[in-house]
């Protein structure tokens, strides 16, 4: 075995460069002669990078994987039901529900309410003549038909009117023109007519609730509702 073929079975380095002495000997003359031979041995070439991210890069969390808030849906606002429509005929003195005026435009400023008998909340004067009101429903509570309080449209809401108070108004009352006596009939609404204006002085105070009769864009009649 030769010299080269110890040094390629030793796995030479690459590029590394080995130098062999090779000895000859002369039969004739028993003279030594030395050759000196440059051996090149190139190494296999590098295994190639290998492609793709870095384990760092790799590890790295994906923006596809990231958590997505979900929508948020806004909560639908409530709205009133509407109620039977303003009509001439009486309506339940104790409706648990506000009565409608389909039609009425509500956001050109207060007017009166169309013509019929309306459940509602006398709540100020605008004037000596011109009453502003509301409508009202009946809120029951344990203990009978009778039990409970009224209460007008939530804050914010604008169903709202004002009407001039008709010259020969007439105007029923619950307690007395007084104020302090019980004039009422089975239904709970006034029976004992008082003056116009007493009718005004109880309007303008805004505690005043009843049955109001709208005829040609006038309040002609208002029947107080015993509500203490």
């Amino acid at each position: 075995m030769t010299t080269f073929d110890l040094f390629r079975r030793a796995g030479v380095p690459a590029a590394a460069v080995a130098l062999l002495s090779l000895t000859a000997c002369s039969g004739s003359s028993g003279a030594t002669a030395t050759a000196t031979a440059t051996v090149t041995v190139t190494a296999p070439a590098s295994p190639a990078e290998p492609s793709g991210n870095t384990p760092e890069a790799s590890q790295a969390p994906s923006t596809s994987d990231a958590p997505v808030p979900a929508a948020t849906t806004p909560a639908p606002r409530k709205t009133e039901k509407a109620g039977p429509p303003i009509t001439a005929a009486t309506p339940d003195v104790f409706g648990e529900t506000f009565q409608s005026d389909p039609g009425h435009d509500f956001t050109k400023g207060l007017s009166p309410s169309r013509d019929g008998v309306l459940r509602a909340q006398l709540v100020t004067m605008q004037d000596e003549n011109v009453a502003e009101y509301r409508p009202i429903r009946f809120v029951p509570e344990v203990g009978g038909s009778t039990n409970g309080h009224f209460e007008g449209p939530p804050e914010g809401d604008v169903m709202a009117f004002a009407a001039p108070l008709a010259k020969g108004v007439v105007f029923l009352s619950a307690v007395g023109c007084k104020g302090d006596d019980q004039t009422i009939n089975s239904r709970y609404v006034g029976t004992q007519r008082c003056p116009r204006d007493k009718l005004i002085l109880r309007a303008d105070a805004g505690d005043l609730r009843a049955l109001i009769t709208v005829q040609r864009g006038q309040i002609v009649k208002v029947v107080e509702i015993y509500a203490p």
